[in-house]
């Protein structure tokens, strides 16, 4: 009798696995990475928004979207293309972020157009 040999059996099981393994692992350096970003539009354009409504009133420009923008850029800087919207109306501000965050893996990256994936965020205060 002979005994078959395995030598190699171990090489080949993990050149079938490691493409599957490198996928998932990039998608969860991605997800990290587009959820960290838009908790950050979240939090900026809540800033933005709650300074406007109380400053509203009391400004002495009347540049409020550019003070917005200057907050949602202070409080997110790894936002670095974010448009900033201020809509008014008599007793509300809503403040809206719009961002395209680079995705960061090149496999993740071809799945999206372009390799960025859009995020938008939104916030409205009563005007104090």
């Amino acid at each position: 009798m002979f005994s078959k040999s395995e030598k190699g059996q171990a090489t080949v099981e993990f050149g079938l696995i490691l493409p599957v393994l490198l996928l998932v692992l990039c998608g969860i350096i991605d997800f990290g990475w587009i959820f960290g970003n838009q908790i950050s539009a979240n939090n900026a354009a809540r800033e933005a928004a709650r300074y406007t409504a109380i400053h509203y009133n009391d400004s002495e420009t009347d540049d409020d979207e550019a003070t917005a923008a200057s907050i949602v850029t202070d409080r997110a800087p790894t936002l670095s293309s974010a448009v900033v919207t201020l809509t008014a109306t008599d007793e509300t501000v809503t403040v809206t972020v719009t961002c395209d965050v680079d995705i960061l893996t090149p496999i993740i990256g071809a799945l999206f157009p372009g390799g960025v994936y859009r995020i938008s965020a939104e916030s409205t205060m009563r005007i104090e």
